[in-house]
């Protein structure tokens, strides 16, 4: 017998209440799962925390009670290292949980409001229910309930499958002794009031070279050496403070800086001798905090590599302090450009444009308009110009100056965003969301593309010439395999090479992406960027150990010298020799005459 009951016109639609009910109420439970794991994800991160951990805390107490204890260093360094990578992904694990939470949420207040829609439809005629109508309404039931299902399951997988975040390692806080020599005659005074583009080539004015690209304008760079026998060693000289930063060279000069907690300091060396020609304290600067920033211990207080023009060397530092000298050590200008509020310290090197001195500024949390970049007058330390607020959180990575042959652009790489200025007037030309993370490897311009790369996300290729958003137009190719997350990449033209601190090296095709060789190398790790000089690529392990290779489309190894210290820094490349600070040391390499 067949019974008779209210139902809608439309027999197809007679699931559907029950089924938005049920809809509902699985992204209601959802929600409160991952609400209640995320609680519970932000409880668990207070204790790795590095820097409120009172057994890092304690370690790092006995370790300036105990300098030279190495077993103590490496047993501070392993666990901080171990604290921020785990700290690191509970951050990582609570923004995925924010997105799920939305992603329920959205999926519960919709199925509400179909549910309070459906209350609101015309009044129901009386029809015949058959087990047939019955059947398929509980069918179709059952497939909202399965849809809202593979909505919330699909959100889970694809932000589980999203990038991971790694933070830089770190390295020993340790002093080395200091040594000042004899004053050099001043090199003749410069006659305009920036360098030529001719200059810039043949000189090293900041962090990895002209553009940051890491390529030496010469070929005859030495291929061995070894620091404990002294093999092309050509000098060695004590650096007075340790610092990842690296050297930077114009004629005769090389330039470093060095900080602690309480000082900071910029130091100029003859470029043929070694000889300390200068070592300047940065003095007192009006606004400068008294308390000095959070920083990592890899970065310490003068991560950012200085830079010069050929007029005056520029060095900015962890708490803020920017300073000019000349090339006799007279303090030109300073200024504090306000507290950074950046939890591992202001990493970014400084870049150049005629007159102007360039800085990234990247801080915050990328949504409180903080990140900014600011142009100064090399002359006074003026500003110039200032940006549009970046919507980008802190990072580490520096900016270039690219020539496209078309325009200059000054790019910048932050999470999430690849952005292009135009130097002149602090103006925004494109954007390209490319990146994730905590961005710490540089972007490069080669083979006619913008390179940006990060552990977790993508080694992309961006075409340089648009306006606007680019993402969808311009992102020539990409790739995932091999992504560094520390040492920038190195393009010679033809390939792009890639470095991580885990010992990989891999190497693609610039124009198509192409991937043409992986090389995994045991008890090695790279921090140090790569550079290229003539046809043979250097890269620096931590451990000391360069490997020279062979640039091209297979892996070819030949060589490795060793320089015995430990390397963070990146190379400087001259007329036939290189630079390289080490930890305690900075070394002038190069075919010695026999």
């Amino acid at each position: 017998m067949q019974s008779v009951t209210s139902k809608p016109t439309s027999t197809a639609a007679a699931g559907w209440p029950q089924a938005q009910v049920r809809a509902a109420a699985v992204a209601g439970v959802f929600c409160a799962v991952i609400a209640a794991l995320m609680l519970v994800n932000h409880l668990q991160s207070r204790a790795f925390d590095p820097l409120t951990s009172p057994e890092l805390k304690r370690l790092k107490v006995s370790l300036l009670q105990n300098p030279s204890d190495e077993a103590l260093k490496k047993q501070v360094r392993a666990a901080d290292f171990d604290l921020r990578r785990k700290y690191s992904r509970h951050l990582l694990l609570t923004e995925r949980g924010g997105w799920l939470l939305i992603a329920g949420a959205a999926v519960f207040l919709f199925a509400i409001q179909s549910a309070i829609y459906r209350r609101k439809l015309p009044k129901t005629q009386k029809v015949e229910h058959t087990h047939e109508t019955k059947d398929h309404a509980a069918a179709t039931a059952r497939l909202a309930v399965a849809m809202a299902g593979v909505v919330l399951g699909g959100a889970a997988w694809a932000l589980a499958a999203y990038s991971t975040s790694h933070l830089p390692t770190r390295a020993a806080k340790t002093a080395a002794a200091a040594e000042t020599a004899a004053a050099v005659p001043e090199p003749a005074a410069p006659t305009t009031p920036f360098p030529t583009a001719e200059e810039l080539k043949k000189n090293w004015p900041r962090f990895r070279g002209p553009g940051g690209a890491g390529i030496s304008a010469f070929a005859n760079e030495p291929t061995t050496w070894n620091a404990k026998t002294g093999e092309n060693i050509l000098w060695k000289a004590p650096v007075p403070i340790i610092g990842p930063n690296s050297p930077v060279l114009w004629g005769n000069r090389v330039f470093l800086c060095g900080a602690t907690e309480k000082k900071r300091e910029v130091y100029c060396y003859d470029a043929a001798t070694g000889q300390m020609l200068w070592q300047k304290a940065v003095g007192d600067i009006p606004g400068t905090d008294p308390e000095a920033p959070t920083v990592m211990d890899d970065g310490g207080f003068a991560p950012s590599t200085v830079a010069t023009d050929g007029r005056r060397v520029y060095a900015i530092f962890a708490n803020a302090d920017v300073v000019a000298f000349d090339y006799k050590g007279n303090r030109v200008w300073a200024r504090n450009l306000g507290k950074f509020e950046d939890g591992y310290g202001h990493a970014c090197s400084l870049e150049q444009y005629h007159d102007r001195l360039l800085l990234q500024l990247d801080q915050g949390t990328g949504k409180d308009g903080k990140s900014k970049i600011v142009a100064l007058d090399t002359a006074t330390g003026n500003t110039v110009w200032e940006s549009a607020p970046r919507p980008i959180s802190g990072s580490w990575a520096s900016p270039i100056l690219i020539n496209t042959g078309q325009r200059e652009l000054f790019v910048t790489v932050g999470k999430p965003l690849v952005i292009a200025y135009d130097p002149a007037t602090g103006k925004e030309l494109w954007r390209a969301e490319t990146l994730s993370g905590e961005v710490t490897p540089s972007p490069i311009f080669g083979a006619g593309f913008v390179f940006t790369a990060m552990e977790g996300e993508k080694l992309a290729a961006i075409k340089p010439d648009g306006s606007g958003d680019v993402t969808k137009t311009h992102v020539a190719w990409s790739a995932e395999d091999g992504l560094p997350d520390i040492s920038s990449p190195l393009c010679d033209g033809k390939r792009v090479y890639l470095a991580t601190s885990g010992g990989t090296i891999t190497c693609y095709d610039a124009a198509k992406g192409k991937k043409l060789w992986e090389k995994e190398l045991d008890n090695v790790s790279f921090k140090s960027s790569a550079g290229l000089a003539g046809d043979k690529v250097y890269l620096f392990s931590d451990k000391g150990t360069c490997l020279i290779l062979q640039a091209g489309d297979t892996y070819k190894e030949l060589g490795r010298a060793e320089l015995g210290e430990e390397v963070l820094a990146s190379p400087a490349f001259a007329d036939g020799c290189l630079y390289i600070r080490g930890k305690k040391t900075l070394f002038c390499i190069g075919n010695k005459a026999k």
